[in-house]
């Protein structure tokens, strides 16, 4: 396990080394990179699992 997050975790870091400037707007690959799947309860509801294994629930009020 501990060897697959560490792979995941370089991964994400080449993935953002890899720009030439810095980061202005949303890039595709770089969302890619962190995030695992999105689980969408309501159109205003939803998670972010990230591949760390992360969750990230957002909703608006």
């Amino acid at each position: 396990m501990k060897d697959g997050l560490k792979q995941r975790f370089d991964e994400i870091v080449q993935t953002i080394n890899s720009r030439d400037s810095l980061l202005e707007e949303f890039d595709e690959v770089i969302f890619n990179a962190l995030v695992e799947k999105i689980e969408v309860l309501t159109p205003a509801h939803f998670v972010l699992e990230l591949k760390s294994g992360m969750r990230v629930v957002e909703f608006e009020e």
